[in-house]
């Protein structure tokens, strides 16, 4: 399994070593650094974060839960593929939990929020201009997420940020799609539905936004044949 060659010992802090653990290995996994596929080694995993065995058996049982490692007897422990119709149904879910978030939300944004949003938005076109994938991904959903704080419902909070990462290694694996054109228009329209502060205007938009993002990442994904 290649994963990184420089080792990366956490540093534990206030958060537990097995949240450490669990959030770097996301992080390799969703960036594709670790590809969908490749086997995953608990003690390769250790080796590289320079912890036991037992935070990263946590990790890989975490991700597992959400379909992100795969598990097989006598075979070990893999990337999950990337299955367009899986991420047909992570998509559905996650559009429709956005969506119930942001109507919660609209008529609770602050000048501060729709600011914070903006500026979420216009850096990830700056990574998307830029090729970085993982950026990109990463501002889009902090964007997304003043919404879910604002929605102030912390079942939805968690559940969309528990199917998310799915749609994020789309993010990281294909960091030029779509244009920017095309992007550009989709967040502008989006960042106009927040400022109308209407519940069904925004929701309408919030799940344009994921349904159309989302379903295009799909289709260019089986296109290039790294989702079958």
């Amino acid at each position: 399994m290649p994963i990184p060659t420089q080792t990366a010992a956490v540093e534990s802090g206030r958060l537990l070593l097995a949240d450490i653990v669990y959030e770097r290995l996301m992080g390799v996994v969703v960036s594709g650094e670790l590809a969908p596929g490749e086997v995953v080694r608990e003690e390769e995993i250790g080796a590289w974060l320079s912890v036991s065995r037992t935070p990263v058996r946590d990790a890989m049982r975490r991700l597992g839960d959400q379909d992100l490692l795969t598990y097989q007897p006598n075979r070990g422990s893999r990337v999950a593929p990337l299955d367009p119709d899986h991420l047909r149904d992570v998509l559905d879910v996650v559009a429709t939990l956005s969506a119930q978030a942001a109507g919660r939300a609209a008529d609770r944004l602050a000048a501060a929020d729709l600011a914070l949003v903006e500026a979420h938005v216009e850096q990830a076109l700056v990574a998307h201009e830029q090729g970085e994938g993982i950026e990109r991904a990463v501002e889009l959903d902090a964007a997304l997420d003043v919404l879910l704080d604002r929605a102030g419902n912390r079942v939805l909070s968690r559940t969309v940020h528990s199917m998310r990462p799915h749609l994020d290694r789309l993010l990281g694996l294909l960091p030029g799609y779509p244009g920017t054109d095309v992007l550009r228009e989709r967040t502008d329209a989006f960042v106009a539905a927040l400022r109308t502060r209407e519940p069904q205007v925004v929701r309408e938009s919030v799940r344009g936004l994921v349904t159309d993002l989302g379903q295009g990442l799909t289709s260019e994904a089986v296109r290039r044949g790294l989702a079958v």
